[in-house]
């Protein structure tokens, strides 16, 4: 089997691990500022009209970036690239963002090729610390795709009930693996196709908080519970024995508290949490199959000392010794559940 280079594309924070696939000999570890965060960057500090192509990628701060530049700028966008902005171009038309190509610029321009994974970028860096980049190295990207959503449902509630639906089913944290494009999540899709067009054609992608929670669980025993804490949502799963995935629910951190937090977690072990429950509660969702006895509950995330406030016996996650690794490992055992 090959070496993994696995990422974790985050919205402040891409986070990278290159390594074996048995993770016995890791050889880089890395954390950098999010493409997302990078591009966004580069239009503030441009005084002239932007161009964007490529593919669509995690919005956030570059879509903010790209609004606030229309007000004194021009801004051409393709669209496959301006869906980073929306799904919908007419709403991004709205946003003052012009749809078409590169014919269209006139003069001196910023030229963006959009991407989550610039493997050239990644080849040039690591080229600099005597590392070379192997062009059959397994590349698995962990990235948060919330879907392309039927009209009349929010992305969010796609994306959550396309999770509740292969729970229900009893899956495990390989049935979350997408190794081919689907019209379903574009995302997901931009990714695989950009890496192809780079020349990587062993390629997989997770969710990103389906691969915190599978790093997460790495040298814990079973059945668990873990929880991914970040700044704008919370995804806590519980995991039975045999690995299956039996219940898990999703919610706004801000919307938290540590009693309502110790209350879900509890009533998730119990499996008597409700979709509705969390849905009322202005959460995605909840989805549980059957109780579990946790032998750990286990948090990581940025806001992951919400959950030591509920006073359950929190441990938190830390693979290779490094918080920052958790979606990596997650990314390097999904390769691993996909060749066993």
């Amino acid at each position: 089997m090959s070496d993994v280079f696995a990422i974790d594309v985050g919205s402040g924070t891409q986070d990278i691990l290159i390594s074996d696939y048995r993770l016995s000999k890791p050889a880089v570890k890395l954390v950098m500022p999010a493409p997302t965060q990078l591009f966004a960057s580069r239009i503030r500090k441009s005084r002239k009209d932007v161009f964007c192509d490529g593919y669509v990628m995690g919005g956030g701060a570059i879509t903010g970036a790209l609004r606030a530049h229309t007000e004194k700028h021009r801004v051409v966008m393709t669209p496959e690239a301006a869906r980073t902005v929306r799904d919908d171009l007419e709403q991004v038309k709205e946003r003052g963002i012009e749809i078409g190509d590169e014919s269209d610029m006139k003069g001196s321009y910023l030229k963006l090729t959009l991407m989550d994974v610039d493997m050239t970028a990644w080849e040039a860096g690591l080229a600099m610390l005597n590392y070379t980049l192997p062009k059959d190295i397994v590349v698995a990207v962990a990235v948060q795709d919330h879907g392309v959503a039927p009209k009349g449902m929010s992305d969010r509630e796609f994306r959550f009930e396309h999770i509740g639906k292969k729970v229900r089913k009893g899956a495990t944290f390989k049935d979350f693996i997408f190794t081919k494009k689907t019209n379903k999540f574009s995302r997901v899709s931009a990714v695989i196709q950009s890496l192809k067009d780079q020349g990587y054609e062993n390629v997989l992608v997770m969710d990103t908080k389906i691969a915190g929670i599978y790093g997460g669980l790495y040298g814990e025993k079973l059945p668990a519970i873990v929880m991914d804490v970040g700044n704008g949502h919370t995804t806590a799963a519980s995991i039975a024995e045999d690995g299956t995935i039996v219940g898990i629910f999703e919610h706004h951190t801000a919307s938290l508290t540590p009693a309502k937090m110790r209350l879900y977690l509890e009533k998730l072990a119990e499996g008597t949490l409700t979709n509705e429950e969390i849905f009322e509660d202005e959460g995605h969702g909840a989805y549980v199959k059957e109780p579990v006895k946790p032998v750990s509950i286990i948090a990581t995330g940025p806001r992951r000392d919400l959950a030591l406030k509920t006073k359950l016996p929190i441990k938190f996650a830390s693979p290779l010794d490094d918080v920052y690794m958790v979606g990596p490992v997650g990314m390097i055992r999904a390769y691993q559940a996909l060749k066993a």
